[in-house]
């Protein structure tokens, strides 16, 4: 200010300066004198400091008026935005008389590691250089971290389908950068995951050298059609932006619910049928299976089955206990055990072409003792196919074709189950061949397939009497669910614990102890998985 009061007073007591466009002083031209302006020095190359240690650089810098009249600072900027880098002083006078100096000062501080160039631009009444200029170079020594992306929208996509962002975090920096900590803040962690990557990045803190990156992940699954929004936080050393954030978002789009309803069965149905190989190679295999049908038998009463059981031979689709008067055994049969045993009394035959698949196949079709509309094949239950045999299966057809027909028979395929109790898959065991076509089978229906030279034929029926009843634990669903928003009622009541969702079923499956009691209703709802592919 007190330089300004004095420039007034000269200049009115002065000739030499003209008013120049109403408000700027230019030299006279009465005389031919004008100001002339050196900057000393016209560069300055602070070089490499280190961010963060608090440490600055300041340089000097003089203006001298080399003219022969009054030289006049205007003022003086830096034409970039690096007013938190670059400090600049005042000039310490606006008027510098002819051969005179002023000065001022330059400081430099880094902020981050990055190349700092810019100018300051000095504005005077100098006529040959109105703007004279001091270049300033310098570049901090620091980490910097670089997120990329930094903000990613996943769009909106449907309920239940997945998509995976990969967030690279790089060192930006000339300085090691090190990363301590990793956060992830997310309304909804079922929907927005974060994975680390430890496998590949290994555990933290992580070192980077300069330009070096490593990649973390993060999976969006929307779940319902509401807005999600989520964060990474990554602390590290970089002084300029220690917890920098990467910012993730995306909405799901509802395809469509559905509400599957089921009815417990007070009791779970099983038909089942032996076919026995009455071959002459076959009289201990026989008598083992008479001698241990009693754990058949009581697994069945544990398990409250409503059963049915017919015997049929592999050259003979009849049932056997129709010379009987019993051709099927169910729990109103008088001595169920002893029943069985007389029924599978089938003899020794010499010559018989084992063919168990095209026998149960006769016995199940249309006009057989156990096809459509008999009193054998219930629609409500479960049909169990057992072969016991020790020779291969001589049916005429391949085995998928005896598949399709039992699994016709039902209008749910998971209500067929073959099992077999034979010689060992693949070569046999003992002078017992494997039952080539039945094994197939039990491989796509899910049953047992035993060895017949096992000594332990009491657990094998054990097992074969649960593996044939009825399911009561699996409710199939009519639609594909997304397996988050499933949600259990039974009577009425939900229940998140003692089930679980099965993909590849796709059914709600109940464990042992959580059973629904027989009479029960079920209901699952759900939304529908979207078409993740399109």
């Amino acid at each position: 200010m007190r330089s300004h009061i004095f420039l007034s007073i000269l200049l009115a007591a002065c000739s030499d300066y003209d008013i120049a466009g109403g408000d700027k002083l230019v030299p006279g031209a009465d005389d031919g004198t004008a100001p002339d302006i050196l900057v000393d020095p016209a560069l300055i190359a602070f070089g490499q400091v280190e961010v963060g240690t608090g440490l600055s650089i300041t340089e000097n810098v003089t203006v001298t008026n080399l003219g022969d009249a009054a030289l006049e600072i205007y003022g003086m900027r830096l034409d970039s935005d690096y007013g938190a880098v670059y400090t600049v002083s005042a000039i310490s006078s606006v008027l510098v008389a002819p051969g005179a100096t002023s000065f001022f000062t330059v400081t430099y501080e880094p902020l981050t590691a990055i190349e700092y160039g810019a100018r300051v631009l000095i504005d005077s009444n100098d006529p040959d250089e109105p703007q004279a200029s001091v270049e300033l170079t310098a570049e901090g020594v620091a980490p910097m971290i670089l997120l990329t992306p930094d903000d990613y929208s996943y769009g909106t996509l449907d309920i239940g389908c997945g998509a995976l962002q990969p967030v690279t975090i790089k060192n930006a920096g000339n300085a090691n950068l090190i990363i301590t900590e990793l956060a992830y803040a997310a309304a909804s962690v079922d929907e927005l995951q974060f994975d680390a990557n430890l496998a590949v990045n290994g555990a933290l803190p992580w070192e980077l050298l300069p330009d070096e990156e490593v990649q973390v992940l993060v999976e969006y699954t929307p779940l319902d059609d509401y807005p999600d929004e989520a964060y990474l936080s990554v602390t590290s050393n970089d002084p300029a932006q220690p917890d920098a954030q990467a910012w993730q978002d995306g909405g799901g789009r509802l395809i469509g619910e559905n509400r599957d309803v089921f009815e417990q069965p007070i009791r779970g149905a099983s038909d089942i049928l032996f076919v026995i190989d009455n071959s002459s190679s076959m009289g201990n295999e026989q008598a083992s299976l008479a001698a241990n049908f009693e754990f058949f038998a009581a697994g069945l009463v544990a398990l409250e089955v409503d059963y049915q059981l017919a015997v049929i031979t592999v050259d003979d689709p009849e049932f056997q206990g129709t010379a009987r008067g019993v051709p099927i055994i169910t729990e109103d049969t008088d001595d169920v055990v002893a029943e069985f045993i007389a029924q599978t009394n089938v003899g020794l035959i010499s010559g018989v072409t084992e063919s168990p698949s095209e026998m149960a196949y006769q016995s199940t079709s249309s006009g057989g003792d156990a096809g459509p509309g008999s009193d054998f094949l219930r629609d409500d239950a479960r049909l169990a196919v057992i072969v016991v045999s020790d020779e291969p299966d001589y049916s005429p057809e391949e085995w998928a074709f005896y598949l399709a027909h039992f699994q016709g028979l039902k209008a749910d395929v998971d209500d067929v189950v073959v099992h077999a109790i034979s010689g060992d898959w693949p070569s046999g065991c003992g002078d017992a061949s494997a039952t080539d076509k039945v094994y197939q089978m039990t491989v796509e229906t899910g049953g047992l397939y035993l060895s017949v030279c096992a000594a332990d034929w009491a657990s094998h029926l054990e097992a074969l009497v649960e593996a044939s009843s009825a399911d009561l634990t699996s409710f199939e669903l009519t639609e594909e669910p997304v397996p988050e928003t499933i949600v259990v009622r039974v009577d009425g009541i939900t229940t998140t614990v003692g089930w679980t969702y099965d993909a590849v079923g796709r059914s709600v499956d109940f464990d042992e102890s959580h059973i629904p009691d027989g009479g029960s209703t079920i209901e699952v709802e759900y939304a529908l998985q979207g078409d993740c592919e399109g």
